[in-house]
């Protein structure tokens, strides 16, 4: 299937949380795959919050990651963007969130309990850019980097926030009577194979992206339950080849959508294929 085209790409709602003076908004552009959010709101710490948020609700462990610039130069220095993971959408609901500010400042925020003191782990880095927030079970880790160098990662444990929690994209701009515009892309969702499983390789599903060398823009193409590997470029550069099953497919970039290469008597195929263009 071809990535989702809903207004929202992969969330479902958007909710100005707290005591806002303006309304904000989020723009999803499906061929380029951004998420635009712009809102504003007083701040993200103490005992509540004031912010426009983006959220899908989600159940047990995940994996998001985006690659994230704030749009302008900015009133605040402590306008805030954010992958959020939050009990509830009042305004002092516990959350667990990956915090990078106007300055540069990057940290891992979290409040504990309805209405708790909301606490702060700083990263030992700065201008991060690329932000990840993974969940297991009651421990969150954030991920953080500017774009092409490692991750530093820093963790709270024993964070319970319940099994369903609002996951998504979060704006303040730190000031009650300012809108701020971020913009999220390369926004990836990942829910890991559950442990304990037998097969693990049988619930991994597949995704067919494209990716622009020079920005690192990355575009999902196709998405699929089943398992594929190597895909390949045509000489062309009208389609992709990749091995399913033993089988070769080519997809088609005009169409979106993959046929089966007839290789026949040979179906046992793997990323060691050679094809002949």
């Amino acid at each position: 299937m071809t990535p989702t085209q809903s207004p929202l790409g992969d969330f479902t709602g958007q909710s100005d949380i707290g005591n806002l003076h303006h309304v904000g908004s989020c723009t999803y552009d499906p061929d380029g795959q951004i998420y635009t959010i712009s809102g504003a709101g007083a701040n993200i710490w103490g005992d509540h919050d004031d912010f426009h948020y983006v959220w899908r609700r989600m159940t047990g462990n995940f994996i998001v990651t985006a690659q994230v610039n704030f749009v302008g130069e900015g009133v605040e220095l402590h306008r805030k963007l954010h992958w959020m993971a939050r009990s509830a959408l009042d305004t002092a609901s516990p959350h667990v969130t990956t915090a990078i500010h106007g300055d540069g400042l990057t940290s891992l925020q979290f409040r504990r309990g309805q209405g708790a003191r909301t606490e702060e782990i700083v990263a030992s880095i700065t201008h991060a850019d690329v932000i990840q927030l993974e969940r297991r079970g009651n421990s969150y880790i954030m991920s953080v980097a500017r774009y092409g160098e490692t991750f530093h990662t820093i963790q709270v444990a024993d964070l319970d926030l319940g099994d369903e929690v609002y996951v998504g994209l979060a704006l303040c701009s730190h000031n009650a009577d300012v809108v701020e515009t971020a913009e999220f892309r390369n926004v990836r969702i990942v829910v890991p194979v559950a442990e304990g499983v037998a097969n693990p390789r049988a619930n991994l599903g597949s995704r067919l992206e494209i990716m622009e060398v020079a920005t690192g823009q990355r575009r999902v193409i196709y998405e699929t339950d089943d398992i594929f590997e190597a895909p390949n470029w045509t000489l062309d550069g009208k389609a992709l080849i990749y091995n399913s099953g033993g089988r070769l497919y080519r997809y088609d970039l005009a169409t979106n959508s993959p046929t089966l290469i007839d290789t026949e008597p040979v179906v046992q195929n793997n990323n060691d294929h050679v094809i002949s263009f």
